[in-house]
């Protein structure tokens, strides 16, 4: 059974998102979960380089324009990110809002207001393993550089008016 945070992301996650996270040649894949128009969940693997922190109650996700998973936030009132390490797993709701981004960007983005987190940890039964992926392709600096310009994007993004 998950043990309920609050509604503040923990420091954990802040860290494991912070820019120093992007240079790691082993990155973290965190699950974006949303909803379809039939209510099926739907999941998306985000990287860190996808992710900013705004502050410990407020984060931002850019995704490729078109998905299916910036259609469902769009569209929805919810979103659950998945945050899996060694020893932890971390599950923020939160409710997200269109962010006004360049079309040249070929992006979409969106504030994700949290409200709650969670943490699921069974005495015994450790978690010993996150998922994790390598950027390799074309190489790794330029992962990073796309990541960081991402990052500056997100971070100078308005939210959209509604």
């Amino acid at each position: 059974m998950a043990d309920t945070l609050g509604d503040r992301l923990p420091d954990e996650l802040v860290h494991a998102l912070d820019d120093e996270a992007l240079t790691d040649e082993d990155q973290t894949g965190f699950l974006l979960v949303t909803t379809d128009e039939n209510g099926a969940p739907r999941i998306c693997v985000v990287s860190a380089g996808e992710l900013l922190i705004r502050d410990e109650g407020t984060l931002r996700v850019a995704l490729w324009h078109g998905t299916r998973t910036a259609h469902n936030l769009g569209r929805s009132g919810t979103a659950l990110l998945a945050a899996i390490s060694p020893g932890s797993v971390i599950y923020v709701r939160a409710e997200p809002a269109p962010l006004a981004v360049p079309e040249t960007a070929n992006l979409e983005c969106f504030e994700l207001t949290v409200k709650s987190v969670e943490a699921d940890v069974h005495a015994g039964m450790p978690v010993t393993s996150g998922i994790t992926f390598r950027a390799d392709q074309p190489d790794h600096a330029t992962a990073v550089a796309d990541w960081h310009r991402r990052r500056e994007l997100l971070a100078s993004a308005e939210v959209s008016p509604t």
